[in-house]
Formats: structure tokens, C-alpha cells, sequence
């Protein structure tokens, strides 16, 4: 028994030390730290120490093979506290990056999806055509309040921007009657879809361009299919 008792009692100093009183306990300083040991500022310090395992070098190489910090070690209190609450506070910061990358790619889907572009305004008069009125009502109407705002693709042109902006303006005080407040901002962006008459006509090229004989419909042809016999 009397063999355990400094061994006993060097590990209760050790947690002493480590939990309470810090290095001063035995006169050393620490040469990782400006801050008089034990001081509320050294433990604050000591406090944004990460948790984990550290690098060290031996025999020329750098153990683990995986990144690791190489700052000093934690305090036996704080490891204590990263053991007792992992992963907590840690998990938190990843979980807030991926949140904000996600509100950040909504909020750019909504942009793109109240923007009126080129394609919306006439190209002679710069007036709404049919689609861009369409598309406007949409917006004042049905989408959620949080998410109504318009966009008007900037055409470069400060003359002809300006007048767009009059153009949408009017139209949507037309729509709200007043009753409604819509803000309307000039954004640079790209037009990266295609007008609903432009896609009407690739598709009737194609359809055009079919050559015979054609596959008929599913109902005719399945009739024909099951009374034939190879």
C-alpha cells in the first residue's frame, strides 16, 4: 500500500492542477501563453483550444498521418468538458454552414424565379408582352409575402433600364391596386432559359422533321400488335 500512496498522490495534485490552480501550482510558466498562469485570462485562453489528439514528430515522421493541431494541449478540465459533451459545441458550427449555404441557394432560387427578363419585354415598345404580364401577376398574386419582390434584368443600357423600370413599376401598382407593396430593383444577371415561344417552335421543328413512317398511337398500335402474329 505505502508503494500506491506517491503515485496516488502525484495524480491528485495532477488533477489540481489541471482543474483548479493551473501551472503556477508549482511555480512553472508557460512560455505558449502571454497571460499569467491561472489568471481568468489564461483560462480563457486555454478554453479555445481545440480537442483531439496532436501532432508530434518522432523518428522523422509526423504521427498520426492525418491533419491534427500542433497547439498546445487542452487542460484536463476542458478535455473533460469536449469528452463529456461531444459534439457539441462543434457539431453546431457544421450545422450552421450547410444552413447558410442552403437559405443562400433559396434565396437565389427565388430571385431567379420573380426576375423579369429580356425575353418578357417587348423588343420594339420595351412594354410587358403577354408572358412577362403572366409571369408578373404570378408574382404579386401567388407567391408567398416573404418571397414577393421583383427583379428586372439590367440591359446595360441606363436609358433603356430606366424605362423598363417605369414600364414594371406602373404595372405593378396596376396589380396591387395600392393594397400591396412590391419593391422593384434592377439586378445584373444572366438569361439562362429559354421564352415559351422559342421552346413551342424547336418542338414543332422537331416533330416536323420526323421521318415516316411514324409510330402511331399507343392504342392503335397495341391493336395491331396483339391481332398479328409473326
Amino acid at each position: 500500500m505505502r508503494k500506491l500512496t506517491l503515485p496516488l498522490a502525484l495524480l491528485v495534485v495532477g488533477a489540481i492542477q489541471g482543474c483548479a490552480t493551473g501551472p503556477q501550482f508549482f511555480g512553472h510558466t508557460d512560455k505558449t501563453s502571454c497571460h499569467e498562469p491561472g489568471s481568468d485570462e489564461w483560462w480563457a485562453e486555454k478554453a479555445l483550444l481545440p480537442p483531439g489528439e496532436r501532432a508530434h514528430c518522432k523518428k522523422g515522421k509526423v504521427w498520426p498521418a492525418v491533419p491534427r493541431s500542433s497547439e498546445p494541449k487542452q487542460q484536463f478540465s476542458h478535455i473533460y468538458h469536449s469528452e463529456h459533451y461531444w459534439p457539441l459545441p462543434y457539431v453546431c458550427q457544421d450545422r450552421a454552414a450547410v444552413r447558410d449555404m442552403i437559405d443562400l441557394q433559396t434565396s437565389l432560387g427565388w430571385q431567379e424565379e420573380t426576375t423579369l427578363y429580356d425575353r418578357h419585354f417587348d423588343q420594339i415598345t420595351d412594354q410587358l408582352t403577354r408572358a412577362g404580364e403572366m409571369h408578373l401577376e404570378r408574382i404579386v398574386y401567388v407567391l408567398p409575402p416573404e418571397h414577393r419582390a421583383v427583379y428586372v434584368q439590367s440591359t446595360h443600357d441606363d436609358g433603356l433600364d430606366a424605362m423598363r423600370m417605369e414600364v414594371v413599376h406602373a404595372a405593378v401598382a396596376s396589380l396591387s391596386r395600392g393594397n400591396i407593396d412590391v419593391p422593384v430593383s434592377l439586378r445584373e444577371c444572366q438569361e439562362l432559359s429559354r421564352a415559351a415561344s422559342e421552346v413551342q417552335a424547336i418542338n414543332s421543328m422537331y416533330n416536323g422533321s420526323i421521318p415516316s413512317p411514324r409510330i402511331s398511337s399507343a392504342g392503335g398500335g397495341g391493336t395491331a400488335a396483339a391481332g398479328t402474329t409473326p
